[in-house]
């Protein structure tokens, strides 16, 4: 790993900056590619390293999820895998942009095509008439494609305005059943996702104990009942002791010797902060 720091380059599995005033949170979210400042050139952390990259005594640990992502890490598979893989898959085509809906149009009620329906009959009948008595009819028959022009623009709007309402309609009751098969998919996968941390659990609980035991500064006579319940940095430092990773730990916390002895313990890259 490469670290250029305030005018200084590091370089090493092993960088002190205890006497640089530097950051650690910095370092870690450069680290995870969340800024350029300070310059890491490291390689790429793994999903354990969201949990417990950066280990210091203020932090919290959701230790069962790190520790599942710890087996990960290791190339451990589930029974659920595919199912959960599936469910992804489902979820994924279901994520899609809320519908766009018609413009909404203002309905034209009953009462007003009825009139110009009888209006235009009216005409009709005024023109019947003057071609019975022989009698000029170009007025009337302007006022005749007038009146029919006018039904036709009315009628048309109307069936506009139902056809715009009944696509927002079904366009919003689409999208209210897709939300509802997500939600449903999306407690399956939970579910999924819930069993397959218990089997990854189950095969890397007694490693996690060990390795709880062997943490620096931890008294053995000092081990919690449920290894799951253990404090947050010595349960970090013990994921992180059987997770994989090639990405630099961000260590603040005191309880190695050096940092050379935290990345020996640890089996990975270390920044001393």
């Amino acid at each position: 790993m490469k670290l250029h720091v305030r005018g200084t380059t590091y370089e090493g599995r092993v960088v002190d900056l205890r006497c640089q005033g530097v950051r650690a949170e910095a370092i870690a979210k450069a680290v995870r590619g969340e800024c350029v400042h300070p310059a890491v050139d490291a390689q790429p952390p793994g999903s354990v390293y969201d949990y417990c990259g950066h280990v210091h005594p203020e932090m919290g640990l959701r230790t069962k999820t790190a520790l599942a992502a710890a087996a990960r890490s290791r190339g451990h598979e589930t029974t659920h895998d595919d199912a959960i893989a599936e469910l992804r898959a489902e979820l994924s085509d279901l994520d899609r942009a809320e519908p766009t809906l018609p413009r909404a149009r203002d309905p034209i009620d009953d009462a007003t095509v009825a009139e110009r329906r009888e209006s235009a009959a009216e005409v009709r009948g005024r023109l019947a008439a003057r071609e019975a008595l022989g009698a000029e009819t170009a007025p009337i028959e302007e006022r005749m494609r007038e009146t029919a022009r006018t039904l036709a623009e009315c009628e048309t709007e109307r069936a506009a305005a139902v056809e715009s309402r009944r696509q927002r309609r079904d366009r919003a009751r689409e999208y209210r059943d897709r939300q509802a098969q997500r939600r449903r998919l999306a407690d399956r996968l939970a579910n999924r996702q819930r069993d397959a941390r218990r089997e990854l659990l189950d095969r890397i609980e007694a490693q996690f104990v060990t390795a709880l035991r062997e943490v620096p500064g931890v008294p053995t006579d000092n081990q919690p009942d449920d290894p799951f319940e253990a404090a947050p940095v010595p349960a970090a430092l013990a994921t992180l002791r059987l997770a994989r990773t090639n990405a630099p730990v961000i260590l603040e916390a005191d309880r190695f010797s050096s940092p050379v002895a935290a990345a020996n313990w640890l089996g990975a890259p270390v920044v001393r902060c």
